[in-house]
């Protein structure tokens, strides 16, 4: 009888072993999906921040523009003349941006972006380190025995 008792404590101690562990798991992938989340929502914040800056700096530059174009328009008593002048820098530097390889911008991004998959990595990582409570359970249950 007393191999039948221990077989079944056994068992029941397996059964409660493999449960707590796959509550592990389970409780493991919610908190990186959590954390994935979280890591996202804050990219895509700063993004929409910056954007919006981007774009309320583009309107300024813009109407700064029109306003130069019309003085020189003025000033040269041509007011085509005046546009021309200032579009031209725009058009050299638009042309340059098109046809010269970004592979300096691409790299810096890239960088950029790695830098952030390993600052999370390692985030993730450290929340890790921190000992379990499953297994202080199973130690308590094992001295009681």
């Amino acid at each position: 009888m007393s191999s039948e008792k221990k077989s079944d404590q056994l068992g029941n101690r397996l059964r409660t072993i493999t449960a707590d562990l796959k509550l592990y798991l389970e409780k493991r992938i919610e908190l990186t999906m959590l954390n994935l989340g979280e890591l996202v929502s804050g990219l895509m914040a700063a993004s929409v921040q910056r954007g919006i800056g981007v774009f309320l700096l583009l309107g300024g530059v813009c109407f700064l523009l029109f306003a130069l174009a019309i003085y020189l328009g003025d000033v040269l008593s041509s007011r085509s003349l005046g546009y021309v002048l200032v579009s031209l820098p725009l058009l050299l530097v638009g042309l340059m941006f098109l046809y010269l390889k970004p592979n300096s911008v691409f790299e810096q991004i890239q960088q950029r972006f790695e830098d952030e998959v390993l600052k999370s990595i390692e985030q993730n990582g450290e929340s890790s380190k921190e000992p379990l409570q499953i297994e202080k359970d199973v130690r308590s249950q094992s001295k009681e025995d």
